[in-house]
């Protein structure tokens, strides 16, 4: 079992949580799925998908986050920010606030989308994670690798 913390003032920012292998979405059915709704005319869900089920958590080894850089072959912008990210469970954040900075939590109709980087500081000011809560996406909640530390 284990616990996050931040690393500027060392306070849990996750409940205890059990480490599983970050789903795959090209082959992996282990992805956590509540009863999705279907989406009305305006493509809203009132039951998004979810990438972890609750107490949960995984680390990702690919980039995360801006910023974004050129993939030169396929022509797409990628995400090139830090690799480690710790992938949660959107509710599983302790304390955590809403960046002061309004441009940082950028979002549309119904949350965060994570666009700009992370969105939530700790309790101390320390800027912590990212959410992506916004209804057009996958929900999940990362902690950036630098802010916190586990404990095991």
């Amino acid at each position: 079992m284990t616990v996050f913390q931040c690393r500027s003032c060392r306070r849990a920012v996750t409940p205890t949580v059990t480490e599983r292998p970050l789903p795959d979405p090209d082959v992996d059915a282990g992805w956590y799925r509540p009863e999705a709704s279907f989406p009305d005319a305006s493509g809203h869900s009132t039951e998004p998908i979810v990438r972890m089920p609750p107490g949960t958590f995984a680390v990702d080894p690919a980039p995360s986050g801006p910023p974004y850089v050129l993939d030169e072959p396929s022509g797409f912008l990628v995400e090139s920010g830090p690799t480690g990210t710790i992938v949660l469970n959107p509710g599983d954040g302790l304390g955590l606030e809403e960046h002061s900075d309004i441009a940082m939590r950028r979002g549309y109709c119904c949350g965060m989308d994570g666009e700009c980087g992370p969105n939530l500081v700790c309790t101390c000011g320390a800027i912590i994670a990212t959410i992506y809560s916004d209804c057009y996406q996958v929900q999940e909640l990362r902690l950036q690798p630098d802010a916190v530390e586990r404990c095991d």
